[in-house]
């Protein structure tokens, strides 16, 4: 009887280890999250470019990474960063925060949804 009770709580262990990581893990970016990174960094370790580093900004107040110049309309907004308020960001950049920085005309609905997920994965 022991013997089952320690295989039953190591492959617990085993799949609830295995179930976090992949929890953690970043999803595969959709392919124009290339035009992203040409301004935007995405890792934990990077310090920001021509615009803020992208790692983390789920959940993050607008105009609050760290080491950032950002234009006074994106420090003023009042936005947090959810897959919603990502997607209409990336839709229309100058509509969602009119006076930020990001010189970028926007992109569909589908195409804005799918980086917008994206980024809520790029998470410690």
């Amino acid at each position: 009887m022991q013997s089952r009770l320690l295989a039953a709580a190591s492959l617990f262990a085993a799949t609830f280890s295995a179930t976090a990581a992949l929890a953690q893990a970043p999803a595969t970016p959709p392919p124009l999250f290339a035009v992203c990174q040409a301004c935007h960094e995405s890792t934990a370790t990077a310090g920001p470019s021509v615009g803020p580093n992208l790692f983390g900004v789920g959940g993050r107040k607008a105009g609050a990474a760290p080491d950032y110049d950002y234009s006074d309309a994106m420090k003023a907004s009042a936005t947090i960063w959810s897959a919603d308020t990502l997607t209409a960001f990336i839709t229309d950049p100058a509509k969602t925060v009119p006076g930020n920085k990001m010189d970028y005309p926007g992109n569909d609905a589908a195409t804005s949804k799918a980086l917008a997920d994206y980024l809520m994965t790029l998470k410690p």
